[in-house]
């Protein structure tokens, strides 16, 4: 394959969020919604099948609660059975499975239990054999090839105690006299599969020849020096082996340390998007699973309610809710099948933009199934599963998918710091230093051609989203003349945020339109024009927040907090702990 020296967000404006940045809702991109090919879904469907009777006779998911572990034995029959290998290549012993039938795998494990799933997903996504095609022909890849082969259980060791991201990791490599070998020093945290891993990805800060620059290196956990420092306990994912690490000069060879001529990983042209497309199968797949358990809890819940003598789903708000999380299901899986279908190493970067916004998406999404499916089952759904299973109900684990998603609008960076970079990447790449389609924008959009499958309502839904579109880049370009300097833009983050919220919006509210045109089926119609009129609400409040001309002294509260005791009175009658 190519590796073409152009940044994600570079190659990304050719695909169809990159377009909608740009202010073109390229309908003709999206109509043709993809289907997956007939003998790849056979493959998929036939994996789930199996992975499903293993999960019935090897997985207990209350005792992996209950232990906050997952016991060895298990990880070794995943092991043996090459779940972790899913879409790793068929010479090497793997299931050769496409990302998106890899995604489907990951998604149904997700759904019985959420921490097996996970080390599947971190493993698949972020592990040493998800960025063998960023390695170069030759000994490194020889050796990543050849661990991968064996078996190995792998992660992704990048966030430090100082955070995640960093321009300079506080991990440093330095090279040896003799010029064999790097020796490695430094912290990690909150690294999935830490613990329990044979093989690391490790950014470090290499400092050589008077350059410095965050580099990879592939550790060997077994190496003198490298620890298991402890593992987290979360608020949710018992189970999940999350951990700290320390590296203690630790001796890595040289030629396995992944050879880069940018500055920093995150501008690899390969790299990056991969980090995105392991960001799907962590996030998305686990908020799809767990807003589609909420969906079938609440047909059941309603199915055996009554009220006032009335089935409890005849009622107006009742069935509001339900529609409200069916339509968001069907989104939510509209994004993800745009953002993975017929997707290939080659056309990864295509699709970044998309695997980006996926990732808020999909998290903000599952957290209002979760929260509106606690309030349709009321006292149920605030009960424990323990509980209902001792008075003989059903246990539904409410309160664990409730606790789960909330991690994932952290997992794989905070929503709005997300939303953040995903704007200045879209904004900055395609405004500054000058917009070269600037005059296109001074004429309104054309009507969109009309989609018969449709309904009327989805038909307007669609012309609203094209007008829309339009007018975010008319904002982004009025924006990018205001602050000729992007540093001073880049600094209004919460213009910034509000951008990208709105541009999520919209490419939802599109691919979940192809989807159901493509579809032309009236059920399909209406989960589209469910999904989309709530959309479209949502957008107002942000446009109305993005175009408010006085704010409240923001910064002035806060400074007045943080600095002195002018506000202390608001902590009246609490007890603090000195």
């Amino acid at each position: 394959m190519s590796h073409e020296p152009l940044h994600p967000a570079t190659r990304s404006r050719e695909g169809f969020l990159g377009q909608l940045f740009a202010g073109k809702l390229r309908w003709d991109l999206v109509r043709a919604f993809p289907e997956q090919d007939p003998e790849e879904r056979r493959q998929g469907d036939a994996a789930i099948a199996e992975v499903e009777q293993f999960l019935r006779e090897h997985v207990d998911p209350d005792a992996i609660e209950r232990t906050g572990r997952i016991p060895p034995e298990l990880r070794e029959a995943l092991r043996s059975r090459g779940y972790y290998k899913l879409q790793v290549e068929r010479e090497l012993g793997g299931r050769g499975l496409s990302m998106l039938n890899t995604f489907r795998v990951i998604e149904a494990v997700m759904s019985v239990c959420l921490p097996v799933g996970y080390t599947l997903a971190i493993h698949s996504g972020l592990g040493a054999g998800a960025i063998i095609e960023a390695v170069q022909d030759g000994p490194l890849k020889d050796y990543v090839r050849g661990r991968v082969a064996d078996g190995v259980i792998s992660g992704w060791a990048d966030t430090e105690p100082i955070g995640a991201s960093v321009r300079r990791a506080s991990t440093t490599a330095v090279p040896t006299e003799d010029g064999t070998a790097y020796v490695l020093n430094g912290e990690k945290v909150f690294i999935g599969n830490g613990s329990i891993a044979d093989l690391l990805n490790v950014t470090a800060t290499l400092q050589e020849d008077g350059r410095e620059q965050i580099s990879l290196f592939f550790v060997e956990t077994s190496s003198p020096g490298f620890h298991v420092r402890a593992e987290h306990g979360l608020m949710g994912l018992r189970g999940l082996p999350i951990a700290a690490l320390s590296f203690d000069n630790v001796r890595v060879p040289k030629e396995r340390m992944l050879a880069m001529s940018q500055e920093h990983w995150r501008n690899t042209p390969l790299l990056e998007p991969l980090s995105a497309l392991g960001r799907m199968y962590i996030i998305v797949a686990a908020s799809l699973a767990l807003s589609k358990k909420c969906l079938h809890w609440s047909r059941d819940f309603l199915h055996r309610r009554l009220a006032q003598g009335r089935r409890l789903g005849d009622f107006d708000e009742i069935q509001r809710q339900v529609s409200a999380t069916a339509a968001e299901v069907f989104a939510m899986e509209s994004v993800a099948r745009w953002s993975l279908t017929g997707v290939t190493a080659d056309t990864l970067p295509l699709r970044w933009f998309e695997q980006v916004a996926a990732k808020n998406i999909a998290s903000l999404t599952c957290a209002r199934i979760t929260d509106r499916t606690m309030s349709l089952l009321a006292a149920e759904g605030y009960e424990t599963a323990e509980s209902k299973a001792a008075r003989g109900a059903a246990p539904i684990p409410l309160e664990r998918t409730l606790r789960d998603a909330r991690a994932f609008r952290v997992a794989g960076g905070v929503d709005f710091l997300v939303d953040h970079k995903a704007a200045r990447e879209g904004l900055f790449s395609l405004y500054y230093p000058s917009a070269a389609h600037a005059a296109e924008l001074e004429s309104p959009p054309a009507p969109l051609p009309v989609e018969e499958p449709l309904s009327p309502r989805n038909r307007e839904h669609l012309q609203h989203t094209a007008r829309e579109v339009h007018r975010l880049a008319k904002r982004s370009l009025d924006l990018s003349r205001r602050y000729a300097d992007p540093g001073v833009l880049y600094a209004r983050q919460r213009t910034l945020i509000l951008m990208n919220q709105l541009c999520n919006e919209l490419f939802t509210m599109s691919v979940t339109l192809a989807h159901a045109s493509s579809l032309a089926k009236p059920h399909a119609d209406a989960l589209a024009d469910v999904y989309c009129t709530a959309a479209r609400y949502r957008m107002e409040d942000l446009w109305r927040q993005l175009d408010a001309d006085a704010e409240p002294d923001f910064a002035g509260v806060s400074e007045r907090w943080l600095s002195g005791d002018t506000l202390d009175f608001l902590l009246s009658d609490v007890l603090i702990r000195r």
